[in-house]
């Protein structure tokens, strides 16, 4: 019997990922079942569950692929030089998820879960947490080099910065997801002009 390659094994679980996004976005996190995933992959059940245990694996499995992804965004702008305003990453990283994810509506889908389900909002605050801590560091080296602050400054800035960046991502993500005819652009161009800098 032929070796199965680690890149093998790697592929086959992103094309699930990826069939479990497609049935997510049709019945939403708590209507899509396994099967659901199972047919949308086109795969067996036996293949299914010989890469996760659970729906619960590939969701927790979906999110780190896409934090990686964006914190990997953040470490690429910070080797920017000049780098760009705060402003400028959010459009980096909402570009990304759209792309990662095809539809805003999957997030708010998570988050909605995530409020009554100890395991989703577990996942959700660690998803947080990262996507927080590149966030309040590429703020805190952009004041470093664009203001003169010291790294204790920038990284109190970046404290209390975040959230607002945060925040705003998030206003993109909702009002993406739940308002016909969000003008995506305008929103993050509004963003640039207001947002600290």
């Amino acid at each position: 019997m032929p070796k199965v390659t680690d890149e093998y094994r790697i592929a086959k679980r992103e094309a699930i990922a990826d069939a479990a996004l497609r049935a997510f976005r049709r019945k939403g996190f708590q209507g899509a079942s396994m099967a659901d995933i199972i047919a949308e992959s086109g795969l067996s059940a036996g293949a299914i569950y010989g890469h996760f245990a659970s729906k619960g694996d590939i969701i927790l499995d979906v999110a780190t692929r896409v934090v990686g992804a964006r914190v990997d965004d953040v470490q690429q702008l910070m080797a920017s030089d000049p780098l760009p305003p705060p402003s400028h990453l959010l459009r980096v990283l909402m570009g990304g998820m759209l792309e990662d994810l095809g539809d805003p509506t999957i997030l708010v889908q998570l988050w909605g879960e995530a409020a009554t389900d100890p395991a989703l909002r577990d996942l959700a605050q660690g998803v947080f947490a990262q996507l927080q801590g590149a966030y309040r560091r590429y703020i805190s080296l952009w004041h470093q080099r664009e203001h003169g602050a010291s790294p204790s400054e920038g990284d109190t800035i970046g404290l209390e910065q975040v959230s607002l960046f945060v925040g705003a991502a998030q206003g993109f993500i909702v009002q993406s997801a739940l308002l016909p005819g969000f003008d995506q652009q305008r929103y993050l161009t509004t963003l640039d002009k207001y947002l600290p800098r």
